[in-house]
């Protein structure tokens, strides 16, 4: 038994019992992740047959009656604000600006508010340009700078909420997106008429899938985010987090649940949850989207993925009492809870590197051990490919994508740990500056494949030797094929994490062909090396 060293003959004796458990322990927590997203992909498939059988889809639930005439009653439109926080996003920066004052609503019923970070003196340059050129063509505009980032992203948006009393709802976009003419025009009805919706997401989509493996790889994992766990979640009537972009709120519901707060890295996912808990209701539009930008830098996309992991642990974990002291019902409580945060946002990072990564190349070398071939081969497969069928030709790269994610649970398990012990790092926030490569203003010229980062990650080179130890002890020594085969791919995957080259330019890194949404062709970009890192100090708030 483990409860004593005495009853083993040898610390090798003691060692396999304990890996034993911890085979034991990881085979079931794979089991539970990967039930959790069939289950998904099952209820997506039923969901989607009712739509396709009754004509009715899930927002067809909620009320949404077309707007009149703007030329004729422009006054029956609602006041809309629409905020665009950035930080030194040179070369975006103007073309989400033009996005926003392009969008179909009467003049006078509309507000754009740049909330403008930026320290670098370029960006506000053309900030206060593109600024002063749609105020001179009517439009009403304004810059708000802060003389510091205090609560980052979070801090910019409620200070510039505080200057919106007068408007009903506030629409959100990050720099790279790029909304339709008619984002307002689809998604105000939701809110106009049913009072008890908060906020409406719209899905994402990508116009540089194709510029890299990795570039594809997150393809993969966000339409399955996108259309498969955010509209089953929407569906069911479960909690799905707003994305933090391409949504639109009623400002009423921000005030009323405690408005934006810095506490965690995903103050978006933070606002939801409180709208959830407090019995708001949110709308999701999967044929409403708004492209943006994936990072094709792997040191961008490190950033990213630390940020987006760490925040929903830190949020657990300061949530987690609220949730439970909440009138929600049982049974939504332990969704949350549990299903939610537990196995999506937690246990998944433990499978990727501790199971597959970890305790299967120990295995190899442990023939006393062995690992069920249904949980090392038959249910990641079909996982795996239940997660690539979201994404147009996926499943030519799903092995791909499963490699990428697993060699990408170094990072997230430092992320998850950050979050749970809520280290100080957990707390750094890093904006992915984007390349506009199709906007071709002054200022924002680059190479169109941007020059790869020189870098050396020393935790995936070494991850990638021992991983390819255990593939060559496999096929040499023990003649486990089966297993050595994964390996060998395993590890070579993090040796190019390792040597960074997975960028843009890298070896890795090439193009593998165009894939960019026919009416959104104009708004192709490519992602940018830079990232920008501040530290919030104090001071005060001034507008152009």
């Amino acid at each position: 038994m483990l409860y004593t060293f005495t009853s083993y003959e040898s610390v090798y004796d003691l060692y396999v019992a304990i890996l034993t458990a911890a085979i034991v322990a990881a085979v079931m927590l794979s089991l539970l992740v990967s039930m959790d997203r069939l289950y998904k992909v099952g209820k997506y498939m039923q969901v989607a047959a009712r739509a396709h059988l009754t004509g009715r889809k899930p927002e067809h639930s909620f009320q949404c009656n077309s707007l009149p005439d703007p030329q004729q009653y422009s006054l029956v439109y609602p006041r809309v604000a629409v905020q665009l926080p950035m930080f030194n996003e040179r070369a975006v920066c103007q073309a989400i600006i033009d996005s926003a004052c392009e969008l179909s609503w009467p003049k006078n019923r509309i507000k754009v508010q740049v909330l403008d970070d930026s320290t670098d003196r370029t960006t506000r340059d053309l900030v206060d340009d593109k600024v002063v050129e749609w105020r001179e063509r009517g439009v009403n505009i304004e810059v708000m700078r802060r003389t510091n980032r205090a609560g980052y992203k979070a801090g910019a948006l409620k200070e510039g909420l505080e200057r919106l009393a007068e408007y009903d709802y506030v629409a959100i976009f990050d720099a790279d997106f790029k909304p339709d003419t008619d984002f307002l025009l689809l998604t105000v009805p939701y809110l106009i008429d049913n009072p008890e919706v908060g906020y409406v997401q719209t899905r994402w989509i990508f116009a540089n899938p194709d510029e890299s493996y990795l570039t594809k790889a997150q393809e993969i994992s966000l339409n399955f985010h996108c259309k498969c766990e955010q509209y089953v979640q929407f569906a069911t009537g479960g909690f799905f987090n707003f994305n933090g972009t391409a949504g639109i709120w009623r400002r009423k519901t921000i005030v009323t649940v405690g408005g934006w707060k810095s506490r965690t890295t995903v103050e978006d996912m933070d606002l939801s949850l409180r709208t959830f808990v407090n019995g708001w209701k949110a709308i999701y539009l999967t044929e409403t989207t708004c492209i943006n930008e994936l990072p094709a830098s792997f040191f961008a996309y490190r950033k990213q993925q630390h940020r987006w992991t760490c925040g929903p642990v830190q949020l657990w974990r300061k949530a987690a009492v609220d949730i439970w002291a909440s009138s929600l019902p049982l049974f939504s409580k332990l969704d949350l809870i549990f299903c939610y945060f537990g196995i999506r946002k937690f246990a998944t990072h433990w499978v990727s590197l501790g199971f597959f990564c970890t305790i299967v190349p120990l295995s190899v070398f442990t023939p006393e051990v062995s690992i069920p071939l249904w949980a090392l081969v038959h249910l990641p497969v079909v996982v795996t490919v239940t997660t690539a069928i979201f994404t147009p030709k996926g499943w030519l790269h799903c092995i791909l994508y499963v490699l990428f994610e697993n060699a990408m649970g170094i990072v997230k398990m430092g992320a998850v740990i950050a979050g749970m012990l809520d280290l100080k790092h957990a707390q750094e926030w890093v904006v992915t500056t984007k390349l506009g490569s199709s906007d071709k203003r002054p200022g924002t010229q680059m190479p169109t494949v941007p020059v790869r980062t020189c870098r050396f990650y020393a935790a995936e080179m070494m991850f990638s030797f021992f991983v390819l130890a255990s593939a060559s002890y496999g096929i040499f020594s023990v003649n486990k094929w089966s297993f050595s085969i994964f390996l060998t791919l395993q590890g070579l995957v993090f040796f190019a994490f390792g040597l960074n080259l997975v960028d843009c330019g890298g070896l890795l890194g090439g193009r593998l062909g165009s894939n960019v949404p026919p009416k959104q062709a104009k708004a192709k970009m490519e992602p940018a090396i830079q990232n920008q890192v501040g530290t919030p100090t104090i001071g005060r708030t001034y507008t152009l």
